[in-house]
Formats: structure tokens, C-alpha cells, sequence
């Protein structure tokens, strides 16, 4: 079972084996929001949408965090245990590449007159080379947040608070494109709400943007004009995605030069 952490309005993932699990097993992909300076890292944001199909499947369950203010002084030490965990994580790693190639390392000390035996020498280059600081760390993908973080998880039932955050028509609209075997990400950017592919994103270009509208709401031409031209020039297809008679139906916006 996969776990879902809700936390000030987001659904996020914290534990990198659960992101691959769903990526690769679900074809639900995310979003990378944590970052260590430059270097994107966890946890993972996943779309209410994305989260009422993984629950509903019963592929996941959901968490939500609390923080107190009693919680405050557990904060550098927390940050102290991150730092401390993934030190002794690097260094393991470090110890195999040091050890795949110390034949050439001792190779090379040789020339400099250092006869001593390989075992000193790779501890020697361990402890310059393994060494993590505050500065350099990143986030510990190999740890989970249940066992790190000091703060109270408490079960929550997202089914009674999904509407605060998406409309019941996307979620109908995300679970049969998912159903489709699609692939589905957030079209925000393109002026949709979501992006389509036929594989995962990594591989392939999004083919269609989907924008969720009410049947019994109006449309202006000037709306369809415009969603006809953006798709158009961006080389997808706009999709309009409403609910009729309970089931989802779509309509294809294409723009044709006379």
C-alpha cells in the first residue's frame, strides 16, 4: 500500500520507491516540489485527482501531518537526523566506487613512493571524499517520513474533502483518460486542466490538452477559436470534456486555415 501525505492543501509523496511504484505500475507521475538549492528532490505533489483514483482503487491510503507548536523544537533535530542518516548512506556508496577501482588508485600511488597496503588507502580516500556537510546534502530519498519526521500523522478520509480542492467532474474526467491507459499530467500551462500522452512524459510530447467544461455552461466562439489556435500552435489537440447521461464525452477542437 502506497502512502499519501496530505499537508496544507497538498498531496504529496515522500518516499522515492512509492514515486516509482506509481510512476511506473499506475502511470500516475507528479510533480517534483522539494528542492536542495539547485537540485530538484522530494517529496512528490500528486494532483487531487490523481489521489481520489489511487484511494478509490484501494492502491493508496492517506495521512495527514500535523504540526504543533510542541513540535518546534524537534525541528533541528531533525534536520541533524536527515544530515546524519544520508552521511552514513553516502558514505556506503562511496565505499563501492572507491573499491571498483583501488587497483588503479594503488597503481597510482606507487609512483609517488606510497608502498602502503590498499585497505589504508581506500580508507584514507574514503574519509576525504565521503564527507557531507549542511551545505551539500540532499534530501534522503531512501528514508521514509514515517520514520523521520517528528510530527503526529493522523488517517484521513480525502473522499470527504477532495471537493475543497478539484470538481467531481475532473476527477470523472481524470479517471477515464487514466482508465484509457493514458498517461496524465496538470495543463495548467497550456491553458487546460490536464496534458495527455500515450506514454510517460520523459518519452513522449503531450497530444492532447483537456479543458473540463460543464454541459449545461455556455462557450463563446471566441473560447473555441482561441483553444482551436493554441492547440494548433503548439501541436496538440484542444479537447473539451463534459459529463452527459453520467458518462464522460468529448469534443475535439481542430483549426483549420481556409
Amino acid at each position: 500500500m502506497i502512502n499519501l501525505f496530505f499537508s496544507n492543501g497538498l498531496v504529496l509523496v515522500y518516499d522515492v520507491k512509492d514515486w516509482i511504484t506509481l510512476r511506473r505500475s499506475h502511470r500516475i507521475i507528479g510533480d517534483i516540489v522539494g528542492t536542495t538549492g539547485r537540485i530538484p528532490s522530494l517529496p512528490i505533489r500528486i494532483l487531487p485527482e490523481e489521489a481520489l483514483l489511487l484511494i478509490e482503487k484501494g492502491i493508496a491510503t492517506m495521512k495527514s501531518i500535523h504540526i504543533e507548536k510542541s513540535d518546534s523544537g524537534h525541528f533541528k533535530k531533525f534536520d541533524e537526523s536527515l544530515l546524519a542518516a544520508q552521511a552514513i548512506e553516502y558514505k556506503k556508496t562511496r565505499k563501492k566506487q572507491l573499491e571498483s577501482m583501488i587497483d588503479k588508485i594503488v597503481e597510482g600511488r606507487k609512483k609517488n613512493d606510497d608502498f602502503r597496503d590498499a585497505e589504508e588507502i581506500l580508507n584514507e580516500e574514503l574519509e576525504k571524499s565521503s564527507n557531507v556537510t549542511s551545505s551539500n546534502m540532499l534530501w534522503p530519498i531512501w528514508l521514509t517520513l514515517q520514520t523521520v519526521l517528528p510530527f503526529k500523522l493522523k488517517t484521513v478520509n480525502y473522499k470527504d474533502m477532495y471537493l475543497n480542492y478539484t470538481s467531481e467532474l475532473k476527477c470523472a474526467v481524470f479517471s477515464d483518460l487514466w482508465s484509457k491507459g493514458y498517461y496524465i499530467t496538470e495543463g495548467v500551462k497550456f491553458g487546460g486542466d490536464f496534458l495527455v500522452y500515450c506514454g510517460d512524459p520523459i518519452c513522449y510530447h503531450a497530444i492532447f490538452i483537456v479543458k473540463c467544461i460543464v454541459a449545461t455552461e455556455s462557450i463563446s466562439p471566441n473560447e473555441i477559436v482561441a483553444h482551436g489556435r493554441l492547440g494548433t500552435s503548439v501541436r496538440k489537440r484542444f479537447v473539451l470534456a463534459s459529463m452527459v447521461d453520467g458518462a464522460v464525452c468529448y469534443v475535439t477542437v481542430n483549426w483549420i486555415d481556409a
